[in-house]
């Protein structure tokens, strides 16, 4: 945390200008120190520390996508080596209320309605934005993907019950047979803990997984499960009434047929699921993802109701 600001003054000289900046640190995979000079409700900018081929690579993304999309996605105001085998990336700071405190403005049906329609707006234009460049688009077989995920979880030694593994089964054959999917990049984490949300805007942070997986309706997913993940019963909709709501509009976006919803949402649970292998900090949310497996397999009716 000391490093934050330093780094700051000498990759960004002029850009602090009060003389005891106050730094917080935001620990979720990887830390992350937001450095305020002088306004409370906005950091001037965010620092993280880390490989420089993983920092590089958030750098592209953002260079694409934050001149589309500004005071949504974040610029990069430097990346550069600083010491050690390391590099450190300084992304403009945006204004914005954290997840953990979204249920104190958010009480009933009508306002987290309200706040999922305005997410899912948001994330359509993300979307958006990635298909105007070229290589972040491409056909997707979501029965081919199903499978992966499965085999991959297999390698790595996720337990999937036998009445997961005839679903996964059952539904891929099932999207087999609506052959490919126009895909895009999707941002991997699109959740409550990855967005900003003030009275105006939405931002958009932490593209670690952008790209890891282009299917479908992954973004969309992984924002309405978020809702239980994140506020459990402060929030009064039901994981199926997040999902209707978030997936509605985008699925006539994609083009999604009804009969591929089932092994779409399994795939993203299994893909998370894989994407928490060896993290002990994302072991909580490896088990309540394995738990929907479960259910899903069982009752696809409770998260999907009338999209199955």
């Amino acid at each position: 945390m000391l490093a934050a600001v330093p780094a700051v003054r000498q990759l960004l000289p002029g850009l602090l200008r009060n003389e005891r900046p106050s730094v917080a640190c935001v620990y979720t995979t990887r830390p992350k120190y937001l450095v305020f000079d002088g306004s409370s409700e906005q950091p001037a900018c965010v620092v993280e520390f880390g490989e420089t081929e993983r920092l590089a690579a958030v750098q592209k993304v953002l260079a694409e996508l934050s001149p589309r999309l500004p005071q949504t996605v974040p610029a990069t105001l430097r990346c550069a080596h600083w010491r050690e085998g390391t590099s450190v990336h300084v992304q403009q700071g945006l204004p914005g209320t954290p997840w953990f405190r979204l249920s104190d403005q958010l009480n009933s049906r009508e306002e987290w309605t309200a706040f999922l329609e305005r997410a899912s707006a948001v994330l359509a234009s993300f979307h958006a934005a990635v298909c105007e460049v070229p290589a972040w688009v491409g056909l997707v077989y979501p029965g081919m993907e199903l499978r992966r995920q499965a085999m991959l979880g297999r390698f790595r030694g996720v337990s999937l019950s036998e009445v997961v593994l005839q679903r996964i089964e059952q539904w891929s054959v099932e999207a087999d047979r609506g052959g490919a999917l126009n895909g895009c990049c999707q941002h991997g984490d699109f959740s409550l803990n990855n967005l900003l949300v003030s009275p105006h805007s939405i931002a958009i942070i932490d593209f670690d997984e952008f790209g890891r997986t282009r299917v479908p309706l992954h973004d969309v997913f992984g924002l309405a499960l978020s809702v239980r993940l994140s506020q459990g019963d402060r929030c009064p909709l039901s994981a199926h009434d997040c999902i209707r709501l978030c997936v509605t509009a985008a699925r006539a976006d994609d083009e999604v047929r009804r009969e591929a919803m089932p092994a779409l949402l399994m795939h993203h649970l299994l893909w998370r699921v894989n994407q928490c292998d060896g993290l002990e900090r994302r072991e909580p949310l490896r088990r309540a993802l394995l738990r929907w497996t479960e259910e899903l397999a069982a009752n696809p009716e409770l998260f999907l109701g009338e999209l199955a």
